[in-house]
């Protein structure tokens, strides 16, 4: 193998790959979003030169209708979506979105006409708690 992606892998199961491979993975796709920003393995992946993908970016729609988010939006005249998608790509982040209608698809795409602040970054930033909405890795067996 040359190339590897992982899933929900946290700092310590990185760890443990990296330790026993010679292959580190290009990519770790994590649960990550402004309510569960999962600061600890987006760092460890940094470490490592992985790139963090995020899936449920939007949390399942549910930091869409927070007033900060919101205020961002309207200050910049675009969607929440697209501010949320906007702070995870200005962080560095590949992120997918979810939609199967055709104008949310084009929404989600057009995030590069537009920049966020330093202070818009802060208050997205402040936003997270344990808002998971998928299973902890820890809950998966392990092989």
């Amino acid at each position: 193998m040359r190339a590897i992606g992982v899933s929900n892998f946290e700092p310590e199961h990185l760890e443990r790959l990296v330790a026993a491979s010679t292959v580190v993975p290009a990519l770790n796709q994590v649960e990550l979003h402004p309510a569960l920003q999962n600061r600890a393995t987006a760092a460890a992946n940094e470490r490592h030169g992985i790139v963090t993908e995020a899936w449920s970016p939007l949390a399942q729609g549910v930091v869409l209708g927070e007033a900060s988010v919101i205020a961002i939006a309207v200050r910049h005249d675009v969607t929440p979506a697209q501010v949320v998608l906007r702070w995870h790509l200005q962080q560095g982040r590949v992120v997918i979105s979810k939609s199967v209608t055709p104008s949310r698809i084009a929404e989600n795409l057009a995030v590069f006409d537009f920049e966020l602040t330093a202070e818009d970054l802060v208050a997205i930033d402040a936003l997270e708690r344990d808002g998971r909405t998928g299973p902890h890795a820890a809950e998966f067996n392990a092989a």
